[in-house]
């Protein structure tokens, strides 16, 4: 039975004043007391603003994408010797109720990293250019013969083996992706769990569009063929 103190929680953010502390408030209600923020670079007060809600802070000096944050989440844990740690989008999208679903899923089958699927149970209007973008992205993860349904999900759980065995290398939104494929190639049991998320304007203007999702498409190309 997994205890929430042994659950760290990571917030890649950029720029998300205006939400991090209800996110960090949502989150201390369930339960969970290890909260992190990394600030990516961010030029307005989501800093200050994390701060004051309690939460620890990694920042980075320069904005360098969401892969970036998330691999410096990883080293933290890594260097901390975290046991569990929770990956989600800092805009308010994801429920922190729904961590529990993540955690159940993880004991129930002995998974090494368990994503957050919206894809399962279609329980969210999930906005068109979204389903596009992300029906895309699951064919590339496909090339690195992994077969997810939600590909680009930002609300995952990794116990300490994952942890410890991802060396991940993207710095943009392609991490997501990359870490299906390292998953998949260190034999890592990989497994979804249905969410619901929480689509608003504010959250649907962050993230992908289509000219990132080229890049990101780009990116993971010149990854893969390089890795071979």
């Amino acid at each position: 039975m997994l205890v929430k103190d042994n659950i760290w929680i990571f917030l890649p953010a950029y720029n998300e004043a205006t939400v991090v502390r209800d996110v960090i408030k949502d989150l201390k209600s369930c339960g969970y007391k290890n909260i992190v923020v990394v600030d990516d670079g961010s030029t307005d007060d989501t800093r200050k603003f994390t701060e004051e809600a309690g939460a620890r802070v990694l920042h980075l000096c320069i904005n360098r994408g969401v892969g970036a944050a998330t691999r410096a989440a990883i080293l933290f844990a890594k260097r901390k010797g975290v046991k569990f740690m929770v990956l989600m989008d800092a805009d308010g999208q994801h429920y922190p109720s729904e961590i529990e679903k993540l955690i159940n899923e993880l004991q129930k089958q002995k998974a090494d990293i368990v994503i957050g699927s919206r894809f399962l149970e279609q329980k969210s209007k999930m906005p068109f250019s979204r389903i596009i973008y992300n029906r895309i992205a699951n064919m590339f993860t496909y090339f690195g013969k992994s077969t997810v349904t939600d590909s680009q999900s930002g609300f995952r759980l990794l116990n300490k083996v994952a942890i410890d065995n991802l060396e991940l290398e993207l710095d943009a939104y392609g991490i997501c992706t990359e870490m299906v494929w390292k998953a998949n190639t260190k034999k890592l049991n990989l497994v979804e769990t249905p969410i619901k998320v929480l689509y608003t304007k504010y959250s649907q203007s962050k993230g992908q569009n289509l000219m990132r999702g080229v890049q990101t498409a780009y990116r993971l190309i010149k990854n893969r063929l390089y890795e071979h």
